[in-house]
């Protein structure tokens, strides 16, 4: 079937025109009716986004706390094993007697001639004994009278006569006392 246009001219361009405008306004609204729903999409994903950052976030700053508060446990725990070594040591060190003393006491009374082998000192007992070679009978009484002068360090001096039995090349051994400021 055929559709015979009876309108004039100028009317059909007419209704031409109007079915394009309508046709045209359709278009710029459907445009923008989606063009608005992308705009809403996007505004709805950033706010949704910002929303999980935020979550995120508190989630690792509560995990760097806890790492934080491990890590310091653990190098609170190493410092205090080190201080703990570091006490035992300097209360070790007060413990023990200062020898250095002792030995700058003693090192001063050998007269010349006269020969230490061994010097041996009992801390529990504060006493030395000491054994050598002099090489005379005087250089032994000498290192006696010595050790016996010195009464602000050294006293009760063990003098067995064996010591001057030979007048040359005499072995000797004394045991004596230290007083107990010497060893402060």
């Amino acid at each position: 079937m055929k559709l015979i246009n009876l309108l004039p001219k100028n009317k059909q361009r007419e209704l031409h025109y109007e079915v394009m405008l309508h046709s045209l306004w359709v278009l710029v609204w459907a445009t923008a009716f989606s063009f608005i729903l992308v705009l809403m999409a996007q505004f709805g994903t950033k706010f949704y986004l910002q929303i999980e950052a935020g979550v995120y976030k508190a989630e690792i700053a509560d995990l760097q706390g806890q790492v934080s508060k491990q890590e310091n446990a653990d190098i609170k725990k190493k410092i205090k094993a080190v201080n703990d070594t570091v006490s035992d040591f300097q209360n070790l060190a007060n413990s023990s007697p200062k020898w250095s003393k002792v030995i700058k006491a003693f090192v001063v009374l050998p007269p010349p001639g006269t020969k230490i082998n061994t010097f041996v000192v009992e801390p529990v007992k504060k006493t030395i004994t000491i054994n050598g070679l002099s090489s005379s009978r005087e250089t032994v009484i000498q290192l006696y009278n010595n050790i016996l002068k010195d009464s602000a360090e050294f006293y009760n001096v063990d003098y067995p006569l064996e010591n001057v039995a030979k007048p040359n090349n005499s072995p000797f051994h004394f045991t004596f006392s230290i007083q107990d400021s010497l060893l402060k």
